[in-house]
C-alpha cells in the first residue's frame, strides 16, 4: 500500500518539553473531541506489549488535522482545552525526538512520523507524517499508540482534572475553587494545569477566559504568567460564598499584620467580600488594629458576653465596612452593635439595702447625710443599688443616671470604700439633676460648685488640714467629718 507524506513543517523544536508535556496534548485533543462530540469518555490503557492507548470516540483524525489552522470550531466552543493545531505538531516532534514509537489510527487513516525528503529539495529531509490506507473504515474515533514510558502518562495525567477526580470546594460563574494538596497551588484552564503558584491558598479551574488569558496560553501551554490569570481568580473569589472558602479568607485577613499571608487576601475587595460573607455567615464583631489597641478591660468582656467572633482587621479593609450591610442586608458586626445589643439586652440585678453585708450598709446610709447636705430630698428616695451597671449609657462603670430608670445607681461594689462612694454618688447627682454629660464645661462647673461650698464649710468649721490629708485620701473622702457633724 502506497505511503503518502505530509510535511509537518515544524521550524522550532520545542527543547524544553519532556515526553509528558507532548502527551498531554494528545490528551488534551482527545478530551477536546469528547466535548465537541458528545462522544463517549476517553480511554486510556496499556496494553500486553506495554504500549500505551489514547482512544477517543469522535469524529477521527486525517491529515488535515496536521495543519497549523486556527480551528473555529474550537474558538466557539465552551471547555475546549486546545485552539489551535500547533499542539499536535509539537508534540509528534517531541516524540521523535525522544525515540518514541507512535502509531495513531482512525478511520481516516494509519498515520506515524517519519524523516523524509521535503517536497521539491532532495536534499534536505524534515519530519513527515506518512500516511497510510485504514483497513477499518468503521473505526470509531482516534487512537494513538505509544511506546511511553509509565511514569510519562503519570505525569501528563496528573495536568489534567478529569483524571484526578475531586469535587470543587465551589463552583462560580468564572471557574471552580479547589483544595490544593501540598504546599503548592496549581491553576487550571478547562481542566488542563498552565501554572503553579507557591502562595496561593487553593487550586484554581478557570473556566471563563479573559482575553489576556487567551493570549497568554501560549505555544507550551504551562507556566504561563500570574498577570494572565490573577484577575480571574480575583473575580472567581470574589463570587464565592461557601463557609469554607469564606472561613480561610477571615483566617488569613486575621494574620495579615503578622506576615506569610497568601497571596489572595490582599485584594482589599477581597477582604471586604469576605467579611461581609461572613457577616452573613456567624455572628462577628470587626475591629480595626487601633480600636482593638483601646478596648477597654470591660469592652473586651462585652465582646466576649455577646459571643461574638472578634477579627481585628486592617484599618482600609474596616473602613469600607462600618457603615454598611452584609451580602444579606444585615448591619455589619461591629462594636457600635455590640453596644447596641448589650444595651437592648441589659438589665440591673438590684440589690436591696437589706441584702448588703454590715460593711456595705454602714456605707450606704451616709448617702441620707449626703442628699442633707445637698438639701434634695426628692433625690434621696431615688438612689438604687445593682450589681450591674449600664456603662453605655454614660461611660461610667460605677454608678449611673439611667433616665429610663429616673434613678441614680450605685454600683454594690462600690460600697466597700467610703470616699469612692461620695465621689460617685456626687458626681451622678449632678448628671441626674443637671443632664450635662461627662467632659463637658458645664459639668465641671456644676461639680466645681459643689466643691467649693464644700470647702468653705471644712475651713469654717476649722477642721485642720493636716488631720484631713493624714485621715483621708480624697477630697470626697475628706466630707466625711462634716456630712458627720452636719448631721
Amino acid at each position: 500500500m502506497e505511503k503518502r507524506y505530509f510535511d509537518l513543517n515544524i521550524e522550532q523544536v520545542l527543547e524544553n518539553w519532556e515526553v509528558y508535556h507532548a502527551v498531554r496534548e494528545i490528551v488534551a485533543n482527545a478530551l477536546d473531541e469528547t466535548i465537541l462530540t458528545n462522544s463517549l469518555p476517553v480511554d486510556i490503557f496499556k496494553d500486553k506489549k506495554g504500549l500505551w492507548h489514547i482512544r477517543d470516540f469522535g469524529r477521527g483524525l486525517n491529515y488535515q488535522h496536521f495543519s497549523q489552522n486556527e480551528s473555529e470550531e474550537k474558538n466557539n466552543a465552551e471547555g475546549i482545552i486546545g485552539k489551535f493545531g500547533v499542539g499536535l505538531k509539537d508534540a509528534l516532534a517531541v516524540f521523535y525526538r525522544h525515540n518514541i514509537d507512535l502509531k495513531i489510527k482512525s478511520k481516516h487513516g494509519v498515520f506515524s512520523t517519519e524523516m523524509h525528503k521535503k517536497g521539491g529539495f532532495n536534499d534536505i529531509e524534515t519530519l513527515h507524517i506518512s500516511v497510510s490506507e485504514t483497513d477499518d473504515y468503521d473505526f470509531s474515533g482516534t487512537e494513538f499508540i505509544l511506546s511511553i514510558s509509565d511514569d510519562d502518562m503519570s505525569k501528563a495525567k496528573k495536568l489534567f482534572l478529569a483524571f484526578n477526580p475531586e469535587n470543587p470546594i465551589e463552583r462560580t460563574e468564572f471557574g471552580e475553587i479547589f483544595r490544593k494538596d501540598g504546599n503548592i497551588s496549581i491553576i487550571y484552564v478547562n481542566g488542563i494545569q498552565v501554572a503553579e503558584e507557591e502562595n496561593y491558598m487553593f487550586n484554581y479551574n478557570i473556566t471563563r477566559l479573559s482575553a489576556a488569558m487567551k493570549k497568554a496560553l501560549n505555544r507550551e501551554r504551562s507556566n504561563v504568567g500570574r498577570t494572565a490569570y490573577a484577575d480571574i481568580v480575583k473575580k472567581l473569589l470574589l463570587k464565592s460564598n461557601s463557609e469554607i472558602v469564606i472561613q480561610q479568607l477571615v483566617n488569613e485577613l486575621k494574620n495579615l499584620n503578622t506576615g506569610g499571608c497568601y497571596d489572595e487576601i490582599n485584594y482589599v475587595d477581597i477582604q471586604v467580600h469576605a467579611m461581609k460573607t461572613y457577616n452573613a455567615q456567624k455572628p462577628v464583631v470587626y475591629l480595626s488594629q487601633m480600636e482593638a489597641y483601646e478596648l477597654s478591660n470591660d469592652d473586651k468582656e462585652k465582646i466576649k458576653e455577646s459571643g461574638r467572633e472578634l477579627v481585628i482587621v486592617p484599618q482600609n479593609a474596616f473602613d469600607k465596612i462600618k457603615d454598611s450591610t452584609d451580602i444579606n442586608g444585615n448591619a455589619m458586626g461591629t462594636f457600635d452593635l455590640v453596644r447596641e445589643e448589650y444595651n437592648d439586652n441589659f438589665e440591673y440585678i438590684w440589690v436591696s439595702p437589706k441584702e448588703l453585708s454590715s460593711k456595705r450598709k454602714i456605707v450606704w446610709e451616709k448617702h441620707h447625710i449626703v442628699m442633707d447636705w445637698l438639701r434634695d430630698k426628692k433625690w434621696r428616695y431615688r438612689i438604687k443599688i445593682s450589681k450591674t451597671i449600664n456603662e453605655y449609657i454614660s461611660g461610667d462603670t460605677n454608678g449611673v443616671y439611667d433616665p429610663d430608670e429616673n434613678a441614680i445607681i450605685i454600683k454594690e461594689s462600690v460600697l466597700d470604700k467610703e470616699n469612692v462612694f461620695y465621689d460617685v454618688l456626687i458626681h451622678e447627682y449632678i448628671h441626674a439633676t443637671t443632664r450635662y454629660p461627662d467632659n463637658n464645661r458645664n459639668f465641671e462647673n456644676e461639680l466645681g460648685k459643689i466643691i467649693g461650698e464644700m470647702g468653705v464649710e471644712l475651713f469654717n468649721n476649722q477642721v485642720r488640714l493636716d488631720e484631713i490629708k493624714t485621715k483621708e485620701t480624697s477630697l470626697f473622702g475628706k466630707l466625711t467629718g462634716v456630712f458627720s457633724k452636719k448631721k
